[in-house]
């Protein structure tokens, strides 16, 4: 059996475009309805029947499963491959479509992920799992930009190899690492490590090894997410009170100085003991002392008398 490229797949689809058959008709008109309704969201799950049946000669269904994944957030969209347990071979294909990053796009962002994820599933069920990501550096061979290219002309889409969400990704890497070395000082990283997920550069990253070789400084964490519910509700009590307590430090306003105090700051210890003596209020009449540095009430009687006269 001979193998089939990308390339011999894509012309087998565009072919199929030329003169439409009555059920890619059909699936034509209910996409146009789909489209024009004027509605800010669509189902996929409906929409990629259609494009099924329209672009991809009804291949992908039902080896492949369309669904949204919360936890999706440095891409728009992936095609996840999944084996049979039995023979250890691909089979299946889960679709998934980046809740976060596509909840506040406007619909056609999510309508062009899906075709683009479509493609690759279509490829990758019509080479027997060959399905090539080209030598250009972008994952998408000379196969892929014929199809995206026939399907953006034929339905006025916007299929591309990159999205533009870059603000979107940027803003769920929200756990930070910043290097200690010379790389901090150098662009276009700065040192910094930034991930969505809370898993510290390492052994197992393909640049580790050039790193550590040409930087060789350590990496730590200086910004983290703040904890889910679900993660503080995990805490013990101790921890819930030390997080509750550092809390309520930062909503206190710190004391301010008294106007002595202010003064003791700015100047030298020595001055300081005449301040506190200046300033230091009595708390009861003060006693007359004897020659012996002792007081009696004849003494007091005494200087009581000399102030009268």
């Amino acid at each position: 059996m001979p193998v089939v490229t990308d390339e011999d797949a894509a012309l087998e689809a565009i072919g199929t475009l030329d003169n439409l058959s009555a059920e890619q008709q059909q699936a034509l008109d209910a996409i146009n309805a789909i489209l024009g309704d004027g509605e800010p969201f669509v189902d996929i799950h409906e929409l990629f029947g259609h494009y099924n049946v329209l672009y991809f000669r009804k291949l992908l269904l039902p080896r492949v499963e369309v669904l949204w994944s919360p936890r999706l957030t440095l891409c728009a969209g992936i095609c996840e491959l999944s084996r049979d347990p039995a023979t250890r071979k691909f089979t299946r294909i889960r679709l998934k479509m980046s809740t976060p990053l596509l909840q506040y796009r406007p619909r056609s962002d999510t309508i062009n992920t899906l075709l683009h994820e479509a493609i690759h599933a279509y490829f990758f069920i019509t080479t027997s799992w060959r399905h090539t990501r080209g030598n250009d550096g972008t994952g998408h061979g000379e196969g892929f930009r014929l199809l995206a290219d026939a399907i953006n002309s034929h339905g006025s889409y916007e299929v591309t190899i990159f999205h533009s969400f870059h603000d979107e990704v940027d803003s769920y890497r929200t756990h930070v690492w910043q290097c200690s070395g010379p790389c901090k000082a150098q662009p276009p990283y700065f040192g910094l490590v930034k991930r969505s997920m809370n898993r510290p550069p390492g052994e197992y990253d393909s640049w580790w090894a050039k790193h550590q070789s040409e930087c060789g400084g350590t990496y730590t964490k200086t910004q983290e997410p703040a904890p889910t519910k679900k993660k503080i509700e995990a805490l013990s009590m101790k921890e819930r009170a030390g997080r509750q307590k550092n809390k309520l430090d930062g909503w206190l306003k710190p004391k301010e100085k008294s106007s002595l105090e202010n003064k003791l700051s700015d100047v030298s210890d020595g001055t300081k003991e005449k301040l506190h003596a200046d300033n230091r209020v009595p708390e009861g009449p003060e006693r007359a002392k004897d020659d012996d540095g002792t007081s009696s009430p004849a003494s007091n009687a005494k200087r009581k008398a000399d102030a009268i006269s």
